[in-house]
């Protein structure tokens, strides 16, 4: 009980009071006061709106009533069940998202079907009426429509009455993302139907939203390089929205200029050479575009990438020799949500010469199950446990209590060093430093003081073969893997995560120790 206790004191006392006071009146109001669909919206005016190009989505929708979201298929027989729910609750915000209206191939007959079948019972499209779906589907629409210069007056009514629902439902019972995908949806509907109230609460969400979640070095504040990627490509759709059509925003439109160039920044700083990002914390394939095409699509605005040196995201990129490092030092951000951290403080991702050895590895579910317990933990990282004990509480799917806060000690182009007081209630700290060679790669793992027991995790791409030579030497595909100060070290199976619902099983070491671990990777 008393374990219980302390987690939901440590989980709960970094809320906002804003989140408090929503989450009790959406709970009393949707009880007593419930948000009606209004279906009464008849002639409401609007604006025909000019798009530059945008990047094209994957390919969702497959044939007549057919369906693949997260790696799962879905054929309805004559109707779309638009209430779906045997694939998730995720399954079913895809398939009210209409991302999918902007992939190869989608003509304007087709995507018009499929929203003239949504339209037909929309005040019963229970889960796509919920204020994140309504988000993004709104914004989805309002491009279709423009892409093709074709306004047909039901669509606009319903797009309006949606409005009207999502006004009334901004998720400020959540804040992060959400509410920023809320702000970024109203930006689409003020400018499309030029609505004072829409206009206001346009501002008030961007305003603040844009300046607390985007941090000075570039960073989206959930530090989930995915979540960086789609919120950019939002971003870059509501500037690509403003810089072509008549609106009262400028000191919008301004602020965007500002988040994106710096967004930009960060991300160009942290990709890959092959164009992959590191899958920190909730990333995985297959759900944001590739960094190279937000890149193409930002430039094509104009917004050319500019040098920085990251710095309070927490993340670090180096480039050595043929060797690539990404570094997690990150903390678990923001302290008020955060549903997509994991407890990876020191965590690391190494490519050699363009190709992916040491990764992280990634989420395959959003559902509150044990699989995704598991890819949270500590000993899914390429980090250190003490005592078989985790950095952080993640729990609950998305909830944090006890949490890491790490700090750099030192940072230099051939050395970077940093510490973690995730273990200091057992009265333990951890440090790690990195220290860089022309062709190789040095780690050094120190306990303080000693523990009972520590676990050093390694986790090897699909694609690397692993073998062991001789104690402490293992053949990584071209590299060789050096241990000292060991005690123990085993090889085993995992399953690395390639999208939602997508695995496939790699090679994982777990080296033991007590004081000190140093690894040596070289070519």
């Amino acid at each position: 009980m008393l374990k219980k206790l302390s987690r939901y004191y440590h989980t709960l006392k970094h809320l906002k009071l804003i989140q408090i006071r929503y989450q009790i009146w959406y709970r009393l109001r949707n009880k007593f006061f419930p948000v009606k669909y209004p279906i009464n919206i008849k002639g409401k005016d609007f604006q025909k709106i000019t798009l530059e190009p945008f990047p094209r989505q994957y390919t969702h929708y497959n044939a007549e009533c057919s369906f693949r979201f997260l790696n799962l298929e879905k054929a309805f027989e004559s109707e779309v069940d638009w209430n779906y729910s045997e694939h998730g609750k995720l399954w079913a915000y895809h398939l009210n998202y209409f991302d999918y209206l902007h992939q190869d191939r989608m003509d304007w007959q087709t995507g018009k079907k499929l929203i003239d079948s949504f339209l037909e019972y929309p005040q019963e499209r229970f889960e796509g009426l919920e204020p994140y779906p309504i988000s993004i589907r709104t914004v989805n629409w309002i491009k279709f429509l423009a892409q093709n210069d074709q306004y047909p007056q039901e669509i606009i009514d319903t797009l309006y009455a949606q409005y009207v629902v999502l006004s009334k439902k901004l998720e400020y019972h959540l804040l992060g993302n959400h509410i920023l995908e809320n702000g970024f949806s109203l930006l689409f509907g003020a400018v499309f139907f030029q609505d004072e109230k829409l206009l206001q609460l346009t501002r008030k969400i961007l305003k603040t939203e844009l300046e607390e979640q985007v941090l000075k070095d570039g960073g989206h504040f959930e530090l989930s390089p995915m979540y960086h990627l789609i919120i950019l490509q939002r971003a870059l759709d509501g500037y690509n929205l403003l810089k072509n059509n008549k609106h009262e925003l400028v000191d919008i439109e301004e602020k965007l200029k500002q988040v994106i160039q710096r967004m930009v920044n960060w991300l160009v700083k942290l990709v890959f050479k092959s164009g992959d990002i590191p899958m920190f914390n909730d990333s995985t394939g297959d759900q944001a575009l590739k960094a190279n095409e937000i890149i193409k699509y930002a430039e094509q605005l104009g917004f050319k990438p500019q040098e920085i040196k990251l710095s309070d995201s927490g993340y670090r990129k180096f480039e050595f020799g043929d060797f690539e490092l990404a570094i997690d030092v990150g903390n678990v951000g923001p302290t008020y949500q955060p549903g997509h951290a994991h407890s990876d403080t020191l965590n690391f991702v190494l490519y050699y010469i363009g190709v992916p050895v040491f990764v992280d590895r990634g989420i395959s579910t959003y559902e509150k199950n044990k699989v995704r317990d598991e890819e949270r933990c500590t000993a899914s990282h390429n980090t250190v446990m003490i005592n078989n004990t985790e950095q952080s509480d993640v729990w609950g799917g998305f909830r944090v209590g006890r949490r890491a806060q790490a700090a750099t000690l030192k940072d230099s182009d051939n050395y970077y060093e940093a510490a973690h007081t995730g273990y200091e209630y057992l009265g333990i700290k951890h440090s790690r430093k990195w220290v860089f060679g022309e062709n190789s790669l040095t780690i050094e793992d120190t306990i303080s003081p000693v523990a009972n027991y520590a676990d050093s995790f390694l986790h090897f791409h699909p694609d690397i073969n692993v073998q062991k030579l001789e104690e402490g030497l293992y053949q990584v595909g071209k590299l060789h893997l050096k241990f000292d100060g060991y005690i123990d070290s085993e090889l085993s199976d995992y399953e690395y995560c390639q999208g939602f619902n997508k695995m496939k099983t790699a090679k994982k070491l777990t080296v033991s120790f007590r004081k000190s671990l140093k690894m040596t990777i070289s070519e």
